[in-house]
């Protein structure tokens, strides 16, 4: 089996054609979530931010946003849209968990599934402790995850392909039920520009945190759990979900 390389090294550049995302949808669901907690933001920390798909929305509202993500090759797709849009937006190459700005936001965000890349204990709990020291008395933290539905029935152990003219992918899962890790290769046919194509593939990981495991961790970093809902709604989760949505707040310091 050839080598793959890391997440999204080829992906970002197709990520957009095979999203079908409405992200101003879910713009107006995170900030229902905001508004319904009490908490107006102004300067928002987006972890896992992609290609900007919620990041530029945010900053086209007038909101000081900083976007983390550990992709260069995502990060280079969301600074074009950012230019396209005429939005100013701090662009930030490192891996989420390990985030150090000495700064303090109203608002953290990490959306579409990106906590499911953090695939270890320590990993998720890194995460959260990084996101308390960058979120201000009384700040926020929205994040998401895909569901037990999601990684083990829909993804699971199943394969999928697609072509375009300029290119096709094949994407072959598993499902590791010890670790409950869904492993995805993605392999792509890039059409060159001879008419050739070239083979390429990358691997993606994302692990099953189920909604016991994140509470005792959130509370575990001083978080106070605010919300676990069916996303995109303030319905209890039913075994249909296939995403779960958290909210978590910084308890505000005593004087």
């Amino acid at each position: 089996m050839s080598r793959a390389d890391s997440a999204y090294t080829h992906l970002a550049k197709y990520y957009d054609r095979l999203m079908t995302v409405d992200y101003q949808a879910w713009v107006g669901y995170l900030a229902k979530i905001w508004t319904r907690l009490g908490v107006q933001p102004r300067r928002i920390l987006e972890l896992g931010a992609g290609t900007g798909g919620i990041t530029i929305p945010l900053a086209q509202m007038g909101y000081e946003i900083v976007a983390v993500d550990s992709s260069p090759e995502m990060a280079a797709v969301a600074r074009e849209k950012a230019a396209e849009a005429q939005v100013a937006v701090e662009f930030i190459i490192q891996a989420m968990e390990d985030i150090d700005l000495r700064r303090e936001f109203d608002l953290i965000l990490c959306c579409c599934d990106a906590a499911n890349y953090l695939t270890t204990r320590e990993q998720f709990g890194r995460f959260m402790r990084q996101a308390w020291r960058h979120a201000k008395p009384g700040g926020l933290l929205l994040f998401d995850l895909n569901s037990e539905l999601k990684l083990k029935e829909i993804y699971g152990n199943n394969s999928y392909a697609e072509l375009f003219d300029d290119f096709g992918y094949f994407w072959d899962n598993t499902f590791d039920e010890d670790a409950e890790i869904c492993t995805m290769r993605l392999t792509f046919m890039i059409r060159e520009q001879n008419g050739l194509y070239r083979r390429a593939s990358e691997i993606h990981q994302e692990k099953l945190w189920r909604p016991g495991q994140v509470f005792q961790m959130l509370q575990e970093h001083q978080w106070e759990l605010k919300g676990y809902w069916q996303f995109p709604t303030f319905a209890e989760p039913t075994g249909e979900a296939e995403r779960w949505q958290f909210a978590a707040q910084k308890p505000m310091v005593e004087m």
